[in-house]
Order: C-alpha cells, then sequence, then structure tokens
C-alpha cells in the first residue's frame, strides 16, 4: 500500500515533518523565538475586563497568535495553500489590533460589529427555502425574533478600513491580497494541484505535501508576529520585547533566500 495512501492523515507525516523542518531550520528557529516573546507579553499583560479597547485588543493579539501557531503546523505537515489561509486571519486581526492601537474609539464600532453578524445571519435564515432547516430554527428563535435583528442599526467594519486606520494599506494591498487567493481557491493557486509536461498539458494531478519553497509563507507568519507584538506592546505598555534584532535576522533570511 502506498504511504500516502491516507494522504495528510498518513503515518508518514511524521517524515515530511521532519524534512520540514530540516530544510526550514533557520526560519523555525527565529519564529519560535518571536513566538516566545508574544506569549510572554501575552501572560504579562494587565487586561481590564471592563475596558472594551482592552478585552478586544487582547482577543485579537491572542487570535492573531494563535493563528500564526496554527499556520505552523500546517507548514510543518506540506499544507502551504492552508497555512497562508490561516496567516490570512491572523493578518486580520493584525489589522484590528493595531487600528486599536492607533484609533481607540474605533473599540465601539468592533464591539457593535457583533450587531452586525445577527443581521446577517438573521437574513439568510430569514431566506432558508428547506423545511428541515426552516424546521431547526424555529425550533429555537421566532420569524418574529429574526427580523427584530434585522432592525440593527450597527455599522460594519470592513477589513480594508481597519487596515487604513491602522495605516498598513500597504500590507493591505500586498500581503492580505497574496493570501487572499489561497483562501478563496483562485485558479492561480488551483495549479498547485495540476502536474504538467513540457507543452504544458496537463498529465495528472496531485495532492501531497509541498516541503520545498516554504520560505515566503514563513517569513510572513514572522512579520506577523512581529507587528502584532509591537502593537500589543504599545497598548498595553508592555515593556522588555526585543523585536528590533529579530526584524533585522528576518531580513537578512529574506534577502539570502531572493538573492
Amino acid at each position: 500500500m502506498h504511504e500516502f495512501s491516507h494522504g495528510f492523515l498518513s503515518d508518514a507525516m511524521t517524515a515530511v515533518r521532519a524534512e520540514v523542518l530540516c530544510n526550514h531550520a533557520t526560519w523555525h528557529e527565529l519564529l519560535l523565538r518571536v513566538n516566545a516573546q508574544c506569549v510572554e507579553a501575552q501572560h504579562a499583560a494587565q487586561v481590564d475586563p471592563t475596558d472594551s479597547r482592552a478585552l478586544l485588543a487582547a482577543a485579537h493579539f491572542a487570535r492573531s497568535l494563535a493563528s500564526v501557531q496554527g499556520a505552523v503546523l500546517l507548514l510543518e505537515h506540506g499544507l502551504v495553500s492552508q497555512a497562508k489561509t490561516v496567516l490570512r486571519m491572523a493578518l486580520e486581526s493584525l489589522f484590528a489590533l493595531e487600528a486599536l492601537r492607533v484609533k481607540p474609539e474605533i473599540a465601539a464600532d468592533l464591539a457593535r460589529t457583533h450587531e452586525v453578524d445577527k443581521r446577517v445571519v438573521a437574513d439568510r435564515m430569514l431566506q432558508w427555502e428547506a423545511p428541515e432547516l426552516k424546521a431547526a430554527v424555529a425550533a429555537q428563535v421566532s420569524d418574529d425574533e429574526l427580523k427584530g435583528y434585522l432592525s440593527s442599526k450597527a455599522r460594519e467594519v470592513k477589513t480594508y478600513e481597519l487596515a487604513r486606520t491602522a495605516d498598513m494599506l500597504d500590507w493591505y494591498l500586498s500581503l492580505y491580497a497574496i493570501l487572499s487567493f489561497p483562501t478563496h481557491g483562485a485558479v492561480s493557486d488551483l495549479t498547485a494541484h495540476l502536474v504538467t509536461d513540457q507543452a504544458g498539458n496537463v498529465v495528472a494531478l496531485k495532492n501531497e505535501p509541498e516541503v520545498e519553497g516554504q520560505e515566503p509563507a514563513w517569513a510572513y507568519a514572522i512579520e506577523i508576529e512581529l507587528k502584532a507584538a509591537e502593537a500589543f506592546a504599545g497598548i498595553f505598555n508592555v515593556a522588555g520585547l526585543s523585536l528590533e534584532a529579530p526584524r533585522n535576522e528576518l531580513r537578512a533570511l529574506v534577502a539570502k533566500t531572493e538573492g
């Protein structure tokens, strides 16, 4: 039986992880050092539970860190496109975190987006046609209650607005755009599953770990954590972070890869 008979759930993935970490040892080591500082900062911060800005900032920092860590786990198993999709989640939380640092009053709008979410869900549920779906929701909430959610005037805060407020539009127009291709299954990303001959004809499909060429994704992960740590420290006055040295190491690694 082929060693990848269960795809990415195969026992052979243990060897894949070892190979990925060997091939990207320097990147992995740098990320772990940055991540350790982020986790330490998270534990050191004093978060006032009555302060919506503080709660939102702490939550977005936690989400950004967890997303980067999740992306690393995916990279270790050769799931590069999936890792990039999760890094996009990390970047969205980073935009919100930095926006909260730059413009504290945006916390009120962000807190009210929960009402926007309920409005959107209610609108979708009222449009359901399948009888079993309608019956399932009727047992939990009435149509009148759902229609009540539609009356909310809470304002949606889009990712672009957060990036602009955070003065991170270049990140939005570059890295966020790049990470959106795998997220939305763009054709340019789907071609990674195609095997072509010298004439460009598709001769086979592939769905196997990518153990080479992961450097850009590692760079994105490290850069996101560095920026998140900086924003978090700015909001909670966390001292003792050493971010310049790893940032210089990252620049050197990227330059070496591109060279």
